[in-house]
Formats: C-alpha cells, structure tokens, sequence
C-alpha cells in the first residue's frame, strides 16, 4: 500500500465517474482526494483538516489502508469496457463515455425508443437503466401509477423495469411506494 497507490486509484475513480455520465462534482471530489494524498500522504489524520475532504474520502482511504483496495473503485472500474479503460484519461473519459453509451443505445434500443431486451451482464444492464432513468426528471415526484406508464412506453416488463431501477439506485422509492422520484 503506497500513496502513489492510492492517488492513482482516486484518478480512475474520477475518470470513471466521467465516463460514466455522473455528476461533475463527484469527478472533481476524486481529484481533489488525489492531489491532497499525493501533497500530505497518508493519514488521515492529516487528511481530515484539508478543506474540501469529506468523510467519504476519508473513509475510502481507510478502507485502502485496511484492505488495500476501494470497494466503489473496483465497482467503477466494472462498468468501463476493457477497450476503454486502456484507452481512458482525464481528458478524454468524458468523450469515450458518449462513445460507449451510443453504442449500447443503439444496441439495446429500436428506434422508436422501446427496449430490445433487457442486457444480462451487469455492466451494460447498468447503461440501458441508466439511459431509461433519464425518462425521469430531477427533482420531481411521481406516482407508482405515472412510474409505469413512462416504463410501459419502453417495455412491456415494466415492473421488472421498475425494480431494477430502484435496485441500481436510478429510482427512490418511499418505503410504502408512494412516491418515486429520480436517484441520480
């Protein structure tokens, strides 16, 4: 376990977070994370009286002390395709990631925006449900009812839809299914 370790996984997580299509700041929070372990090293005791450094980083940084590896790390690195992940940097993850989601679009989807098939294999199941989140708007609340007339529009399984959405965290549900709004 190395600093020079960590400060590199910080960086793949940021570029995955780019490829992936996820909120800048999450992106930009990783850097951070690189450019302070690779300024003060280690500890987190040092770490944690950096301004900008949250208890987030400071427990994934633990968990790489503990175990020498980051959980959510591994998580993001499985959703980039081999190809890309050679190819991947800082200044074109963004650009590979509208690459690679194109083609599972066109893939998986006809033209009419309906799905083919729902994908087996978790990383691409991943795309698909994240591209069908996007049928959702932020920050507004829906009815289970409203939730499977937009899903039904895409595919005819749309409680299995539904599900999948929640389990990957695209959908938030209230614990008696009231109300449903975006996750991401």
């Amino acid at each position: 376990m190395s600093k020079a370790e960590l400060v590199k996984l910080f960086k793949e997580m940021a570029m995955a977070e780019m490829f992936i299509g996820n909120s800048p700041f999450k992106s930009r929070t990783y850097l951070f994370a690189a450019e302070s372990v690779e300024k003060y090293g280690l500890k987190v005791e040092i770490l944690e009286n950096i301004r900008g450094i949250g208890k987030a980083i400071l427990n994934k940084t633990s968990e790489y002390l503990k175990m020498g590896k980051i959980k959510k790390h591994d998580y993001l690195m499985e959703l980039i395709p081999r190809k890309y992940s050679e190819l991947l940097t800082i200044e074109n993850a963004r650009a590979l990631g509208k690459e690679w989601k194109s083609i599972v679009i066109k893939r998986f989807f006809n033209e009419d925006g309906t799905l083919k098939s729902l994908p087996s294999k978790h990383s691409l199941r991943f795309y698909v449900l994240k591209h069908i989140a996007s049928y959702f708007k932020r920050n507004r609340v829906y009815t289970e009812m409203e939730v499977n007339e937009i899903l039904s529009n895409i595919h005819e399984d749309n409680v299995a839809l539904r599900r999948y959405l929640i389990d990957y965290g695209f959908l938030k549900r209230t614990k008696d299914g009231s109300e449903y709004r975006r996750g991401d």
